[in-house]
C-alpha cells in the first residue's frame, strides 16, 4: 500500500479506535444510540436537500403558469406539459439506469430487501441518484411522492454510517431504520410517525434495542428539518376550519365504519391497478426512452384534464382537508382519486423514480371526502366537515395499502395536528387493514418483493423462532483446549484444524474463552515464549448461549457474532453447541409439523 493510500486511511483507523473505546466505556447501546443520531442528522439535512430542491425545480419550470397541482388561474398552454413532463420522465429512466438501477421505482421495497437479504448494506451512490432522480421528477410534473425517496436516501446515509464504523449485521439493520425514520420524519415533520414507518413498515418488528436509536434519529431529523423548512403540520389548516374536523354524534362513528370497510377493498383495487399498469406499460415498450416517453405523455395528458394530479398533490390534500364542497363536488374527488392512481401507476411503470405512499394518501382524501358528502346528504342530524372524511380517508388507505394501521393513525394525527379525529382514524385503519388482509396477504411494499421470490419473515414465523428453544436444536460440545496447553501445541491444534475459533477451559471443565490463530500470530516470530505461555494467556472473551434461550435469540447472536458454530453452557460448563444450519433445520421441521397439523385440523 502507498505512502498516500495509508494517509488516506489513518482518519479512518483513528475513528474506528475512538469508537472502540467509546463503546467499551458506554456500552453497545448507547453507543448505537450515538450512531443513530448521527444518521438522523444527516438525513434530516439530506432531506431539506430534497425539499428544496423539489420545490426549486417545480417553481422554476412552472413560473408564469397555474402552480402544479391547483386549477384556476392563468390558463395553462396545452403544449406546456406535454413538452415537460415527458421531459423529466425520459431524464430520470435515462439517469438511474445508467448510474443505480436500484434509485428507479418507489424506494421502500429496496430498502425493505437489503434488510431482509443483505443485512442493510446499501451501495453508496444509490442515495444520490434517488435524491437527484425523484427530484427532477416530482418537480417536472411526474405523479409520485417524496416519502419513497427520502426513505431510500436515509437508508443509505444509515448503512454509509454503519459500514464505516465496522457494524455488525443486527446493528447495521438497526442504522437503516434510523436513516428511514429520520427521512420521513423530517419530511412530514412527524417524528413518531417516522420512528413508527420504520419499525411497523421497514424492519417489521418492535425491538426495544432498535426503538431507542430510531426514535432518537427521528427526533433529531424531524428537528434539522425544522431549522430550515420550519415547524408547520405538512397540513396546515385554520383554526376555524380544523374545529370542524370532529365527530359530532355516534351514529358518524357507525359511518366512520362504513368507510374503513370501502377503503380496505379500495386499497386492494390500488395496489393491484398500481402493478397492472406497470406490467403492461414494461410489456408495451421494451425500450426505455420510449416507455418513459409514453409515460410521460399519458401523465401529461391526464394533468391537462386534471392539473392537481401533477406533482406529489400536498397542496390539494390540504384543501381537501378544508373541506369546502364548492372546489370539491363529490363527483370531482371520485375522478381526482381515479386520475390519480393512474398518473402514479404510469410515472413508476415509465421509468419513474419516487414513492406510493403520497399518492395513496391523495387517493384515500378524495374517496373519504366524497364518502363524506354522501353522509351529510343522508344524514338526519347534522354531521362533521367532509375534511374529517378525507383525513380518514387517508389514514385507511395507507394502513391497507401498506398494512400498517400504527403508522397511518400516528402519521396523520402529526400531520394534521388534530386530536379530535384520533378514533375515527383508528377505526377506519383498523377495519381497512383486516378488509384488505383478508382480500390480500401482501401489502404494496411487500408485492414487490414476493413478485421477486423474496418472501420476507412474517410474524407466525418469528413466534415460531420464539417458540423453539437452542436445547431443541443443538449438538455435542464441540472439542477444546486446556488451559494449561503450551504455546508449541496451541499452534499444532489450530493449523491442523479448519475451526477458527477453539473453545478453552480450564481444570474444572469452566469455559474461559476462545483461542484463533489471530491471538497467537504476534508470537510467532519468538520462539523463546513457546515454553512460558499457555493457551490462558491468549483467550478472548466468547459469545455463549444457554439451552433456555429462543432460537430467535440464537440467530441474533450468529448475526452479532459472525460465527459459525457457538458453544452451548450451563453455569460455565460446555454442554454442547449450535450451528446456525441446526437452527434453520429444527425451524423447518417444526414448521413442516405445524403445516401438517393445520391442514390435519
Amino acid at each position: 500500500m502507498s505512502s498516500r493510500r495509508r494517509l488516506l486511511h489513518r482518519p479512518h483507523r483513528v475513528l474506528l479506535r475512538g469508537a472502540a473505546r467509546l463503546a467499551t466505556f458506554f456500552g453497545a447501546e448507547w453507543t448505537l444510540i450515538g450512531l443513530g443520531a448521527i444518521v438522523g442528522v444527516i438525513t434530516g439535512g439530506v432531506a431539506v436537500v430534497f425539499v428544496t430542491l423539489v420545490h426549486g425545480i417545480a417553481d422554476a419550470v412552472w413560473a408564469g403558469h397555474p402552480t402544479m397541482g391547483q386549477l384556476g388561474g392563468a390558463e395553462l398552454p396545452v403544449w406546456f406539459p406535454f413538452l415537460i413532463v415527458p421531459l423529466g420522465m425520459v431524464l430520470v429512466s435515462w439517469f438511474t439506469r445508467t448510474f443505480a438501477p436500484d434509485a428507479a421505482g418507489h424506494g421502500v421495497p429496496e430498502v425493505m430487501e437489503a434488510i431482509a437479504v443483505k443485512g442493510g448494506r446499501m451501495p453508496g451512490r444509490t442515495g444520490w441518484v434517488k435524491l437527484l432522480a425523484s427530484s427532477v421528477n416530482i418537480g417536472l410534473g411526474g405523479s409520485v411522492g417524496k416519502e419513497g425517496p427520502i426513505v431510500q436516501v436515509g437508508s443509505t446515509f444509515g448503512s454509509a454510517v454503519g459500514r464505516f464504523f465496522l457494524v455488525r449485521r443486527r446493528r447495521m439493520r438497526t442504522l437503516v431504520g434510523c436513516g428511514t425514520a429520520a427521512g420521513i420524519a423530517a419530511v412530514f415533520n412527524a417524528p413518531v410517525g417516522g420512528a413508527m414507518f420504520a419499525l411497523e413498515l421497514v424492519l417489521g418488528s418492535y425491538e426495544v434495542k432498535s426503538f431507542s436509536p430510531i426514535l432518537i434519529a427521528s427526533v433529531l431529523g424531524a428537528v434539522t428539518s425544522r431549522r430550515f423548512l420550519g415547524d408547520e403540520p405538512s397540513f396546515d389548516i385554520p383554526d376555524a376550519l380544523r374545529q370542524g374536523l370532529t365527530v359530532t354524534t355516534l351514529w358518524e362513528l357507525a359511518a366512520y365504519g362504513v368507510l374503513g370497510i370501502i377503503l380496505g377493498v379500495a386499497s386492494v383495487g390500488f395496489t393491484r391497478v398500481l402493478y397492472f399498469i406497470e406490467d403492461n406499460l414494461e410489456k408495451l415498450h421494451k425500450v426505455p426512452v420510449l416507455r418513459a416517453i409514453v409515460a410521460g405523455l399519458a401523465v401529461a395528458g391526464l394533468g391537462v384534464l386534471f392539473p392537481r394530479i401533477l406533482g406529489e398533490g400536498s397542496g390539494t390534500m390540504t384543501a381537501m382537508l378544508q373541506g369546502d364542497t364548492s372546489a370539491f363536488p363529490w363527483t370531482l374527488l371520485l375522478a381526482l382519486g381515479a386520475v390519480k392512481l393512474i398518473a402514479t401507476a404510469t410515472t413508476i411503470g415509465g421509468g419513474g423514480s419516487g414513492g406510493v405512499f403520497a399518492p395513496s394518501l391523495f387517493v384515500g382524501a378524495a374517496l373519504g371526502g366524497a364518502f363524506g358528502q354522501l353522509v351529510d346528504a343522508i344524514s338526519p342530524v347534522p354531521v362533521g366537515s367532509f375534511g374529517a372524511y378525507a383525513l380518514a380517508g387517508m389514514a385507511g388507505v395507507l394502513a391497507g395499502t401498506a398494512h400498517a394501521p400504527l403508522t397511518g393513525i400516528l402519521l396523520l394525527f402529526e400531520m394534521s395536528d388534530n386530536y379530535l379525529l384520533i378514533l375515527p382514524l383508528m377505526l377506519t385503519s383498523v377495519l381497512a387493514l383486516a378488509v384488505s388482509q383478508r382480500l390480500q396477504n401482501d401489502s404494496i411494499y411487500t408485492l414487490k418483493l414476493t413478485r421477486r421470490g423474496i418472501l420476507l419473515q412474517d410474524h407466525t414465523n418469528t413466534a415460531l423462532l420464539r417458540a423453539l428453544r437452542v436445547a431443541d436444536a443443538m449438538g455435542p460440545a464441540i472439542d477444546v483446549i486446556p488451559d494449561s496447553t503450551t504455546f508449541k501445541e496451541i499452534v499444532k491444534i489450530l493449523l491442523a484444524s479448519d475451526r477458527h475459533d477453539y473453545p478453552v477451559v480450564d481444570s474444572q471443565g469452566r469455559l474461559l474463552g476462545a483461542l484463533s490463530l489471530d491471538d497467537v500470530r504476534e508470537f510467532l516470530r519468538d520462539d523463546s515464549l513457546n515454553n512460558l505461555i499457555t493457551a490462558r494467556d491468549c483467550v478472548h472473551p466468547m459469545r455463549t448461549l444457554v439451552p433456555q434461550d429462543t432460537l430467535l435469540e440464537a440467530l441474533a447472536a450468529f448475526d452479532d457474532s459472525n460465527a459459525y458454530e457457538i458453544p452451548v453452557v450451563m453455569g460455565n460448563r460446555l454442554v454442547g453447541s449450535l450451528r446456525r444450519a441446526e437452527v434453520l433445520g429444527t425451524y423447518r421441521k417444526k414448521l413442516i409439523q405445524e403445516s401438517g397439523a393445520t391442514a390435519a385440523s
